[in-house]
């Protein structure tokens, strides 16, 4: 016995497993690194997986952020049995990213954002069969193909945010054999049909937690109405919403769990079917809320928000033409004195 695990055993060591593991729970990574240095004791402890599982290590190519990544990159090399959430990001070589998540065989989660993958990636991504979040926010494909991944093949996923790329006609009805994905983050995904997006809504009514999709030609009133009926929903994203019209808006008040709303693009929005709907009880819980480009918001709508909006800590109404570059405009910081407000 080292003098180290001597001390340890007369000192907090005495108490249990369970306890240690408790108060070790809450360390920030770098103290519990430093816990694992104390006495082997601890260092079996402070590897196990329950402490390591919420712990998102990341790894980024971003200039300024060299010496903290190389620090996780030696973790990453060190504790690789328990990486269990690794973020790459800023990193455009697919290679220098495909080594870093190989040295990780126990992922539940990938999260690749400003990275440049290639086609090969579909069939690396099949070696972390229990992923539970795949995210490819803002990266690219360096292929003229797109990426085809069976997403379905992820039993535990409950997490997918997409760029551009890696849902089509030959993957997406992968996603409502998905039974336990309640967060889907698609809107820069284009090519979906209305038919598909009413089965996907209607496979996730019961389940779905945050929904961001392009809109377009593939939603419309009906979908609205559908998704009225989602009963966990918290976060809705629509960013073409010009095929919408007022008998689908005013069907969102149904929304009991809504918290943030994001609604992109419309000139069929009546004012008063606007009003009717962000007056009601459900809306006005709302934590943020962007109705970008949105014709008939008007100086009314927005005060009935600055007076009801009890929650609301982000409001956007980038390029409404009733309230930018009007005298109105003026008087919106002493309205929302705690509020990041967005007009362009």
């Amino acid at each position: 016995m080292t003098a180290w695990d001597k001390e340890a055993s007369e000192g907090i060591g005495v108490l249990p497993d369970e306890i240690i593991l408790y108060v070790f729970k809450f360390l920030p990574l770098e103290t519990l690194l430093i816990c694992e240095k104390v006495c082997r004791h601890w260092r079996k402890l402070a590897h196990d997986t329950t402490l390591w599982r919420h712990f998102v290590i990341i790894y980024s190519g971003k200039p300024g952020q060299s010496e903290v990544s190389e620090k996780n990159l030696e973790i990453i090399c060190s504790h690789s049995q328990i990486i269990f959430c690794l973020k790459l990001q800023y990193l455009y070589n697919y290679q220098d990213i495909k080594s870093i998540m190989e040295k990780c065989c126990n992922l539940v989660s990938i999260e690749l954002v400003m990275c440049r993958l290639c086609k090969e990636f579909e069939d690396d991504i099949k070696k972390w069969p229990n992923l539970k979040k795949i995210n490819l926010k803002n990266s690219l494909v360096l292929s003229n193909e797109d990426l085809v991944i069976y997403y379905d093949q992820f039993k535990d996923l409950n997490f997918l945010a997409l760029s551009d790329f890696g849902l089509s006609l030959a993957n997406c009805n992968s996603l409502l054999n998905c039974q336990y994905l309640n967060h889907i983050l698609i809107e820069k995904i284009k090519n979906l049909s209305l038919d598909y997006m009413k089965e996907l809504i209607l496979s996730k009514q019961t389940s779905i937690i945050t929904l961001h999709i392009y809109g377009g030609d593939s939603i419309d009133d009906h979908c609205l109405q559908l998704l009225s009926q989602c009963s966990l929903l918290k976060d809705l994203a629509i960013i073409r919403c010009e095929n919408l019209t007022d008998k689908g808006f005013i069907s969102l008040v149904n929304l009991n769990e809504i918290k943030h709303l994001q609604i992109w693009n419309n000139l069929n929005f009546s004012e008063l079917v606007l009003l009717q709907t962000l007056s009601s009880p459900n809306m006005k819980v709302l934590q943020s809320l962007s109705l970008s480009r949105i014709i008939n918001v008007s100086p009314v709508i927005v005060d009935t928000i600055s007076e009801y909006y009890k929650n609301l800590k982000f409001l956007a109404l980038y390029q409404c033409p009733r309230i930018i570059n009007t005298d109105y405009e003026k008087q919106l910081k002493s309205k929302f004195r705690n509020i990041e407000v967005v007009l362009y």
